[in-house]
């Protein structure tokens, strides 16, 4: 096995339940086994196993039950990587009934590549921003890119950035926005001029940006942004102009406080407050703010965007410290 195709999934939404199906419809169709890849879901919320019984997939799939209790991501790796026996199934890694944020299920899968020895570990959230075929024709594109001398890292670029909106107080393209600024502050520089799209939904990385990979301490939220900031720091490739098309959003496991709360991760972890981010977008937006979203606004509109979440953010601090 050379290649992992890693989901991760938060089930418990009807929707949630038909893109798990998808996921393991899909596995011979866009990741088959005999292309040397092999497809895991690192899985939250309900208990999949009565469904997947229910609906006669619980032969497509080999299931393992591994509560989070019992052991660090790192040790569910190890102990996964020793019950490894069939992997021309997709693997179903039920870890926990409450969500544990998103940094909990990236570490286990980057840790089972390394526990294999794959040469990629590609990460997707399940809710299929984009199609399947997008997500093959991404890794394809990073496997035409990587090789065994430096670490990697693929971040494919969303023609539309589709953000499910609901009912958000918050401008959601503007919040990416101030989440990448930490990332172009903290790693190399040069990615300013880059402007990737860091939060696609999906990422892509070598055996070798794998190996220096270390999760430890960093917030439940942060550690997509977080691996990105590691790999650039380690002078790793990043590849960012792969363009992908999207699907509409209508429905996100991501509210305004989980959103809220990364933001205040991101300060606790680097020391760097949204105040400083507020001022670098605001002071230059050409260099530091996407266009998608600012093209046809107002510069006061804009502003307002950006403040709204410092005063939101400021409320959601208010209210972490009462009593």
């Amino acid at each position: 096995m050379d290649h992992i195709m890693g989901f991760r999934q938060y089930l418990k939404s009807p929707s949630s339940y038909d893109d798990l199906v998808k996921i393991i419809h899909g596995q011979h169709e866009f990741f088959p086994p005999d292309e040397d890849f092999v497809t895991i879901v690192a899985l939250c919320g309900d208990n999949p196993r009565p469904f997947l019984e229910r609906e006669g997939l619980l032969e497509d799939v080999a299931f393992y039950y591994y509560a989070p209790w019992e052991a660090s991501a790192q040790k569910v790796a190890e102990v996964y990587a020793k019950s490894y026996f069939h992997p021309h199934k997709v693997q179903v890694i039920y870890y926990a009934a409450q969500p544990m944020g998103l940094t909990y299920p990236l570490e286990l899968l980057i840790a089972i590549g390394n526990r294999l020895h794959a040469e990629n570990v590609a990460v997707s959230d399940s809710d299929f921003q984009m199609a399947y075929a997008e997500i093959r024709r991404s890794y394809d594109y990073h496997l035409s890119v990587t090789n065994g001398r430096e670490a990697v890292i693929t971040y494919p670029r969303r023609a539309e950035r589709s953000l499910d909106t609901g009912d958000y107080p918050i401008n959601r393209w503007a919040m990416e926005d101030l989440e990448n600024i930490y990332i172009y502050m903290l790693s190399d520089l040069k990615a300013l001029n880059m402007k990737a799209d860091f939060q696609s939904g999906l990422s892509i990385t070598n055996k070798k940006a794998n190996r220096g990979l270390n999760f430890d301490n960093v917030g439940s939220w942060i550690g997509n942004l977080h691996m990105a900031i590691q790999v650039m720091r380690a002078h790793g490739h990043l590849e960012y102009k792969f363009q992908v098309h999207t699907n509409p959003q209508n429905e996100s496991t991501i509210n305004v406080d989980v959103q809220l709360a990364k933001i205040d991760q991101l300060y606790q972890y680097y020391m760097i407050p949204l105040s400083n981010i507020v001022h670098l977008a605001l002071t230059e937006p050409e260099a530091y703010l996407m266009k998608d979203w600012r093209e046809g606004l107002s510069w006061e509109k804009v502003k307002a965007d950006i403040r709204a979440i410092e005063e939101l953010y400021t409320s959601y601090k208010l209210r972490q410290a009462a009593p």
